[in-house]
């Protein structure tokens, strides 16, 4: 069959997906990935055919609050005032309504009249049209992939690499708009989409919303409980390669502790980085071996960088973490995962602040960079694999001590190696193969 993946253009989208492509390519399938050219060459550089659509010269910014939308959001923001959502359901209705359907809106215009032009999706829709994919694996920031399946007659699923907040707002959704005491306000997401189904003649419903089932990564501790069809695969760590720095090995007689903040926001955003020089002061004093991998942006507020910190711009966290002891993210799910699939015990950077809007109100790096990290840091500490760092009100003599107990108390260990257990109970990319093929012959048009 033919598969083709639809994915926001930025490289934590697209490296996820890379091992469960080459289970498909190795089982005999056509695989293709379809973007923004930006993600092109990276893309191909993965093994995998690249589609480029749209205009090169308009590459969207990373998803978070410093984005524009500002009647967009204005009329989100009524929308959820209206729910008056318990303030158990706001985290993940925030994180749903302020951070990803503005990622949404640079390819879907909220409310826009269906003739308006869309260049990306109208060569997505005529490239599928043309090639005729059996089933398209469709990021939720690009919902258009499941309008481009309906136009072409394809099963289509969801593939998303974090907790199902599109979902759980759905469902949050549906539950204080219908009965007895019902909202009436609009549907944001459905407001997303309808534009750009309307254009191509394709009905909505949930399945447009949703996809036909999800493919995920996430482990089940992690997901939250939803009505949607969920097929679990294995995370297998890949991003990107490189040449195997000379350093790395032999291993240094003290441990060596990772330090990564993630790739998706410092290659767009100058500020907000400074936590860094504390976290560097805070290991300075350690008798370990830090390696940062850390940008000149990064970098621009450290006037010192630690005998002991080996600070590099990149290197796959695939090659570096297995000679690790210990490992510092900022709680992105591809860092969380890349650990634990290598029983590595983990220190998430976190804020004090867990409350999403008024990390939103801050706006600005500073704060968005907390904001895809609750759930991982909940995670990490339930499991006992790790501790949280609160970056948000530091104390230098805390971090040190959070540092030093996880690297000298095996309990942090063994809840490392509980989490790895919970990967190896999840199908690996192979072996989810034979489930995809089902559920395409089934739900082909």
């Amino acid at each position: 069959m033919r598969v083709m993946f639809v994915i926001w253009p930025n490289p934590s989208h697209l490296y996820p997906l890379v091992p469960l492509a080459w289970a498909l390519q190795g089982a005999g399938h056509e695989v293709c990935v379809a973007s923004h050219p930006e993600i092109a060459p990276s893309t191909a550089a993965s093994g995998l055919a690249a589609v480029s659509l749209g205009d090169p010269e308009l590459m969207p910014v990373p998803m978070g609050p410093g984005r524009a939308y500002r009647e967009e959001r204005e009329k989100v923001a009524r929308i959820t005032e209206a729910l008056a959502l318990d303030p158990a359901d706001r985290e993940d209705w925030d994180i749903f309504s302020q951070f990803m359907l503005p990622a949404m809106w640079d390819f879907h215009p909220y409310q826009a009249p269906p003739e308006e032009p869309r260049p990306t999706m109208d060569a997505m829709v005529e490239f599928a049209r043309s090639w005729r994919p059996d089933l398209v694996l469709w990021d939720p920031c690009v919902p258009g992939g499941a309008v481009a399946a309906r136009a072409c007659g394809a099963a289509q699923a969801r593939w998303w690499t974090g907790p199902d907040y599109f979902a759980v707002s759905m469902e949050k959704f549906q539950e204080r708009t219908t009965g007895p005491g019902a909202v009436k306000v609009d549907n944001p997401l459905a407001e997303t989409v309808r534009p750009v189904a309307e254009r191509y003649g394709v009905e909505m419903d949930d399945d447009i919303l949703l996809g036909q089932w999800t493919v995920t990564p996430v482990p089940e501790g992690m997901r939250p409980h939803t009505r949607t069809l969920t097929i679990p695969v294995r995370w297998i760590p890949y991003s990107g390669q490189a040449v195997l720095p000379d350093w790395l090995y032999p291993l240094p007689e003290r441990p060596r502790v990772g330090l990564s903040l993630g790739l998706s926001w410092r290659k767009y955003l100058k500020g907000g980085w400074d936590h860094i020089p504390g976290l560097l002061d805070a290991v300075s004093d350690l008798d370990i071996e830090v390696v940062a991998t850390l940008n000149e942006t990064q970098l621009a507020d450290v006037t010192r960088i630690p005998d002991n910190v080996r600070a590099v711009d990149y290197v796959p966290l695939n090659q570096l973490l297995p000679t690790c002891a210990a490992f510092i993210h900022h709680g992105g799910f591809a860092s969380y995962a890349a650990a634990a699939a290598l029983k590595v015990p983990q220190l998430v950077t976190d804020s004090s602040d867990s409350d999403v809007a008024a990390v939103v109100e801050k706006g600005g790096m500073g704060a968005t960079k907390h904001a895809a990290s609750p759930a991982t840091v909940r995670h990490v500490v339930e499991r006992g694999a790790g501790v949280a760092l609160d970056i948000g009100s530091p104390s230098l003599e805390g971090t040190r001590k959070q540092i030093a107990r996880v690297l000298n108390e095996p309990a942090f260990q063994d809840g490392a190696a509980r989490v790895y257990q919970d990967f190896l109970a999840t199908p690996a990319p192979n072996d989810v193969v034979p489930t995809l093929e089902r559920l395409t012959a089934q739900h082909r048009g």
